[in-house]
């Protein structure tokens, strides 16, 4: 197909023609009204509301419906912290406070 079109338009540039963007058209666009409404509303007609793919990543829900976090600064120096502490840095904790939490859950879409 690219061989061909590309035949086509050298004959056109060398018979002198000028460019014209129906030309190069290849396949039909749906209408702008379809195209709102896929990207604005979900199949029942609700709003669509995506997910924080960073803060699903960082956060989960555990089996009690609270979300949990792993603590910070474990992944580098850690030569002159001690065992326990670092022990301690490996266990994940809960997210502490009420307005905080629902943020998260929003966020996640918990």
């Amino acid at each position: 197909m690219f061989s061909s079109l590309l035949r086509s338009t050298s004959s056109l540039i060398s018979r002198g023609t000028s460019w014209n963007i129906s030309m190069f058209k290849t396949h039909i666009m749906p209408s702008p009204s379809l195209l709102t409404n896929i990207t604005e509303r979900g199949l029942a007609g609700k709003a669509l509301l995506r997910t924080n793919k960073s803060a699903a990543k960082r956060f989960r829900v555990r089996g009690n419906a609270r979300i949990k976090r792993n603590k910070a600064g474990r992944s580098h120096n850690t030569g002159h912290k001690g065992r326990k502490r670092i022990n301690n840095l490996a266990a994940s904790a809960p997210i502490n406070g009420k307005k905080i939490e629902d943020r998260m859950r929003r966020l996640i879409r918990a």
